[in-house]
């Protein structure tokens, strides 16, 4: 089933916490769409529907039997993605869910057989995938800038106050840096080198104590053959990672002049967010062809973009593909690849051993 494109897109939101409430102001802001419902059992979810004009219910299957929708935004814990994404597929009603796709492998392959059975739009919202520094590095990279892409270098480093926490599944397994943030970074290399086959990783919980891994360092084999080295944690303070120096993330302040994600080719190498790209100059003092290599000086430039909103872009396609005018950048398919990555890293820290990725 999909939306009537003559009218505007009767949308409902499941989950209220600090993404959901992102998704709801840009939702509000958008014309095509009318928001109509709130689905989050708690008090300050009931008082945020009242204040926004919503009909507000404490169980999303209430909603769904009352309510008539086009679409849902699910941004509710991990462990309730698949059972409340199935629910929605199985009345009819395109899904805009949220990274990642859901907590388990097992939870995230019934939500590819429950779209590929009813044929239901499925957006995940990996929204790294519409900003623009991420879309302009895509174009580069497919049109050749960067030659064959040797290595790649991924730094996503923060801390997060402790508030962040009282949030108790957020130090779940299912849950924790790994799979709550990492998996952003590692769906956008994903799309920018390619699928990962295999994985080394080490991690450690020595700062927070959680049953989850606070700090971790993989090495990541792509199938196209170049390595990556990743570094993440979220109990160390620092500017290097994508939410922060790009500006696009949501709640975070003013940038600093920094990048997170480094790439490098045979022929150049890209430094995101910035966009910066470094190209021998391959002329010489007559002006001829000359071959590039380490004794030979760089040229620095920054790759244009069309500069908007990760976000707001996002839901300029979701509202496309409800409407079954386009297919979903991020399909079901898609985001499980990369939940499978990113349980693969995990893995791989806590049984400190290789484990080779197989979707």
């Amino acid at each position: 089933m999909t939306a009537e494109p003559t009218r505007p897109l009767r949308l409902a939101l499941f989950g209220a916490g600090m993404i959901g409430r992102e998704h709801l102001k840009y939702a509000r802001a958008e014309s095509r769409v009318d928001m109509v419902a709130l689905a989050d059992p708690t008090d300050a979810a009931e008082q945020l529907a009242r204040e926004n004009g919503l009909a507000w219910y404490a169980d999303y299957h209430d909603l769904l039997e009352w309510e008539e929708i086009d679409a849902v935004i699910i941004a509710l814990p991990n462990v309730l993605h698949a059972p409340a994404a199935i629910a929605v597929m199985e009345h009819g009603h395109a899904v805009l869910l949220e990274k990642p796709i859901a907590d388990t492998v097992e939870a995230a392959r019934e939500i590819v057989a429950a779209q590929q059975r009813t044929g239901v739009p499925l957006l995940v919202g990996h929204q790294r995938r519409h900003a623009p520094d991420i879309v302009a590095a895509k174009k580069l990279i497919d049109d050749g800038g960067l030659g064959d892409i040797v290595s790649v270098g991924l730094l996503s480093t923060w801390r997060k106050n402790d508030a962040y926490y009282e949030a108790t599944w957020r130090v779940q397994p299912g849950a924790g840096p790994i799979l709550i943030n990492l998996i952003h970074d590692l769906d956008a290399l994903r799309y920018l080198v390619g699928d990962v086959t295999e994985v080394v990783a080490l991690g450690s919980s020595a700062q927070r104590g959680h049953p989850v891994a606070d700090t971790a360092g993989a090495v990541l084999r792509f199938e196209q053959g170049a390595l990556g080295s990743v570094s993440l944690s979220d109990a160390a303070v620092s500017p290097w990672n994508w939410d922060l120096t790009s500006g696009y993330g949501a709640y975070f302040p003013t940038p600093p002049d920094e990048d997170a994600y480094f790439l490098s080719g045979t022929k150049a190498a890209l430094a995101l967010p910035s966009l910066t790209l470094y190209r021998y100059d391959q002329v010489d003092e007559n002006g001829n062809p000359a071959e590039g290599h380490w004794q030979v000086p760089l040229t620095r430039e920054v790759v244009e973009r069309d500069d908007h909103n990760a976000y707001v872009r996002q839901l300029d396609h979701f509202i496309a593909v409800a409407r079954g005018e386009v297919q979903p950048v991020v399909s079901a398919d898609d985001a499980y690849r990369s939940l499978v990555t990113t349980v693969a890293v995990d893995t791989a820290q806590s049984e400190k051993r290789v484990i080779e990725v197989r979707p």
